[in-house]
């Protein structure tokens, strides 16, 4: 039997077109958009190794090359200006030589948030993987801050433990296969050992791989068990005090040109003062303009 995938939409021809962009679920995008990346990296790397992982990598400092006193090369350190929007470019690139990190992690974001999106809705799904990932960044990039590392942090990990996260406390007692063990293993033991093993290499130490970025997108995955979509909500708050901003203001403005228009009707037109005139003036031309 053929497999549809959750995004899949049997929309005429007439429906697809007009529209800018593919009607996608938030997996397929991700994904497209992280591989199309890493294709590019592939394309793009040469003798002087993988540049596009240098721009978009997540980094505190810039490495400087400086020449010491004596005509020996120094290293010096360049605070990086870049670093707001590589807390969300560092998720789209990943590490070069096999398909191993990319694969891992869009795999996981595929079995695990393919059960997920359709509960929370393409754009909740869509907030909790960029914070995962944004906010995991951050606490790698304050870790770089204070030690004065001028190395950077690549990949999606991040962003895919937040979805880990969720997907085990909500459904804890689902089950997984891992080739090439053909017996169903609980996924919250799965994810219970990998976050331990997290815990172990961010005490002990373990390779180069940023175990900060991981433990802390898990936390943002468990923020969002208990708490909801919090980013989401506060978007929804900051939208509805604007709207509340922009009705009080206009309020405010009919209760002025009022007082004014009363104010020219019982003692003239000469009597206004500057910014009386001013407020009318611009009143006026919001008017002409259809605002």
């Amino acid at each position: 039997m053929a497999f549809r995938p959750e995004w899949y939409k049997n929309d005429s021809p007439g429906q697809r077109r007009g529209r800018s962009l593919p009607d996608w679920s938030a997996i397929r995008w991700i994904v497209t958009v992280t591989f199309s990346v890493f294709l590019i990296q592939i394309l793009v790397a040469g003798g002087n190794g993988d540049p596009l992982s240098r721009i978009l990598g997540l980094r505190a400092w810039w490495p400087v090359v400086t020449e010491l006193p004596g005509g020996e090369p120094g290293l010096e350190r360049s605070f990086n200006l870049m670093f707001p929007l590589q807390l969300f470019t560092y998720m789209a690139v990943h590490q070069l030589g096999g398909l191993s990190h990319v694969l891992f992690n869009m795999l996981v974001l595929w079995i695990l948030g393919r059960d997920l999106e359709p509960s929370m809705g393409k754009a909740s799904f869509l907030r909790l993987y960029l914070t995962a990932g944004a906010v995991g960044g951050l606490a790698q990039w304050g870790g770089y801050l204070l030690s004065g590392d001028i190395g950077s942090v690549i990949g999606a990990s991040g962003a895919v433990y937040g979805v880990m996260m969720l997907a085990v406390l909500r459904d804890p007692h689902k089950s997984m296969i891992i080739l090439p063990f053909p017996i169903p293993i609980p996924l919250w033991l799965l994810v219970g050992l990998r976050v331990l093993g997290d815990v172990n290499g961010l005490l002990f130490g373990g390779g180069p791989i940023a175990y900060l970025v991981h433990l802390t997108g898990a936390a943002v995955g468990y923020v969002w068990f208990k708490r909801g979509d919090v980013v989401g909500r506060a978007h929804g708050q900051y939208k509805r005090a604007k709207t509340a901003q922009k009705r009080e203001a206009a309020a405010g403005g009919r209760r002025e040109m009022d007082r004014i228009l009363g104010k020219i009707q019982t003692e003239g037109l000469s009597s206004l003062s500057k910014s009386e005139r001013s407020f009318l003036n611009e009143r006026s031309r919001e008017l002409r303009e259809g605002r």
